[in-house]
C-alpha cells in the first residue's frame, strides 16, 4: 500500500460499522450501539470481513495515520492533540535523532512543514517506530511471538496509539488468556469514550483492535475460527513459570513436551512447543 492510497483506505477502515458489528457478534459490545455507528446484532458483519488474517503492520496501521498537513502525506502536521507529527503517526521529539537519520539534511525543512518525506522515507520511519513498539509489546506480553499476525497487528496498533501500553488491566487479562474480557476492558478507555462522544475515527480504530482480541478469545462465526499457533519463542527475562502462566500450559507439560530436564535452564530465542 502506498501513501497515495491512504486517504481512501482511511475512510473504510475507520468507519465504526463493520467492527462494531463484529464486536456485537462476539458479545463484546451490546446489541445496539448509539450514534453514527449504530448497528443491530441481528445482522452482524462476518468477522472475516472486519479482521484480515495476514496484513503487515504497515498495511494495518498506516491507513489510520499519516494524512499529513492539509491531507498531503509526508508533510509535518499537528495531530488532534496539537503535537507535531510526520509520516505514519511519528511524534516529532525535540532534536529527533530518528527523524534526523531518515530525513538527513532536509530535517529542518521537514519539521517546519516546508519539505515532505518521500514514501520510502515514511515507510522507513514507520518501520523504526514499529520495531520499538513490538519490543514494548514483547516485554508486556511474553507470548507475543506465538500469536497469529492479525492479533499482533492489533496489539502493536494499541501500543502505537498508546491506549494499550499503559493499560495494566487489559494487559493482565491478555496474559491470563482472558481475551474477550480484555477486549471489553480495552474499550473501557477514556480515549475510546471521548471519541464516541466527539465522533472521531479513534473509536472505530479501537473497535477494530478489540474485535481482533475477541476473535482470538474464542468468539467465532460460521465463517471464522480463531487461529492459534503451537509454539512460543523464549524472550529475555522469561522463566518457565512465566511462560506457563502466559500460555496456560503447566510447567510439567512444557518440560515434557520440550524435553527440558532443568526448568531453570531455558535460552533466549529457544522455540518451545506449547
Amino acid at each position: 500500500m502506498t501513501f497515495d492510497q491512504l486517504n481512501e483506505a482511511n475512510e473504510i477502515i475507520l468507519q465504526e460499522g463493520p467492527f462494531a458489528k463484529a464486536l456485537a457478534a462476539l458479545g463484546i459490545l451490546g446489541a445496539t450501539l448509539g450514534g453514527p455507528g449504530e448497528v443491530q446484532a441481528k445482522t452482524p458483519t462476518p468477522i472475516t470481513q472486519a479482521i484480515k488474517q495476514d496484513q503487515s503492520y504497515y498495511d494495518y496501521i498506516a491507513p489510520s495515520e499519516g494524512k499529513g498537513k492539509d491531507g498531503r502525506p509526508g508533510y509535518a502536521y499537528k495531530d488532534h492533540k496539537g503535537y507535531l507529527t510526520v509520516g505514519v503517526g511519528h511524534l516529532v521529539l525535540r532534536n529527533d535523532k530518528v527523524l534526523q537519520q531518515v530525513a538527513g539534511r532536509d530535517y529542518n525543512n521537514v519539521i517546519r512543514g516546508r519539505t515532505p518525506l518521500s514514501n520510502s522515507q515514511m515507510e522507513q520511519l514507520f518501520n523504526i517506530d514499529v520495531k520499538a513498539k513490538i519490543a514494548s509489546a514483547k516485554r508486556k506480553l511474553p507470548a507475543f511471538d506465538s500469536y497469529p499476525q492479525y492479533l499482533r497487528n492489533a496489539i502493536v496498533d494499541g501500543f502505537f496509539r498508546g491506549d494499550l501500553s499503559g493499560s495494566k488491566n487489559t494487559l493482565g487479562l491478555m496474559n491470563r488468556g482472558e481475551w474477550k474480557e480484555a477486549a471489553k476492558e480495552y474499550l473501557n478507555h477514556a480515549g475510546y469514550k471521548k471519541s464516541k462522544q466527539d465522533e472521531t475515527g479513534v473509536a472505530g480504530r479501537m473497535e477494530r483492535n478489540a474485535a481482533a482480541f475477541g476473535l482470538y478469545g474464542g468468539g467465532s462465526t460460521s465463517q471464522q475460527q480463531p487461529i492459534r499457533t503451537d509454539f512460543y519463542t523464549v524472550q529475555s527475562g522469561d522463566t518457565l513459570s512465566k511462560i506457563s502462566k502466559a500460555t496456560g500450559k503447566s510447567i510439567r507439560e512444557l518440560m515434557t513436551k520440550n524435553r527440558i530436564t532443568n526448568p531453570d535452564k531455558i535460552s533466549v530465542g529457544q522455540r518451545l512447543s506449547i
